[in-house]
């Protein structure tokens, strides 16, 4: 060994310095022991975050199919007939124009909660999404609306969408629509 300046030892070349021995470092039993107990905490948090996110996919999820299956097997509803002549009709004019509907509910264990009527004329479409009438099962509705001649034009068709209630909520049936066209909607006064 030789020795250096300013008492500095080296030894084949290497620098070696009295102070790096006295440096304490971290055992690698407790270094372990944080990685581990840094990967289990991460872990746990992932996991909460997946359960949470599933959960809420999973409820989403359900909701729509008892939409979907509740319009699809629970809607019967249909435009009453009278010697094979549908009751919807029109009449008025200009701005004092009106639609009269008869709507039989032919379902066996849901009651129509409301009504959401779109009537296509030939300058524009009324919508009317806030018909709360109810139609007991069974049984027939009426349903007399305003229409204006003057700001939608002559009738070319009218979809109804039927509300049920499906899990507290009244939800509309899109998948169920009932559409009349001009040559089955008749006049009034005729």
């Amino acid at each position: 060994m030789q020795k250096g300046q300013k008492g500095q030892r080296w030894q084949k070349g290497y620098k070696i310095f009295k102070n790096n021995r006295d440096k304490k470092g971290v055992s690698p039993l407790i270094a372990t022991v944080l990685l581990i107990a840094f990967a289990v905490a991460l872990g746990a948090v992932v996991m909460n975050w997946g359960r949470g996110f599933v959960q809420q996919q999973t409820s989403e999820a359900e909701k729509t199919t008892q939409t979907k299956l509740g319009c699809s097997l629970k809607v019967n509803l249909k435009v009453a007939e009278i010697d094979n002549v549908p009751q919807v009709c029109y009449g008025g004019g200009g701005a004092a124009g009106y639609i009269e509907l008869r709507l039989n509910n032919n379902d066996e264990t849901n009651d129509i909660k409301g009504l959401s009527i779109s009537v296509g004329g030939d300058t524009g479409i009324y919508n009317n999404d806030t018909i709360n009438t109810t139609i007991p099962v069974g049984l027939s509705g009426y349903l007399n609306m305003s229409y204006s001649y003057a700001a939608y034009g002559k009738i070319k068709n009218i979809r109804i969408v039927p509300k049920i209630l499906i899990g507290g909520v009244v939800t509309p049936c899109g998948g169920s629509p009932l559409e009349k066209s001009t040559s089955e909607i008749r006049n009034c006064s005729a």
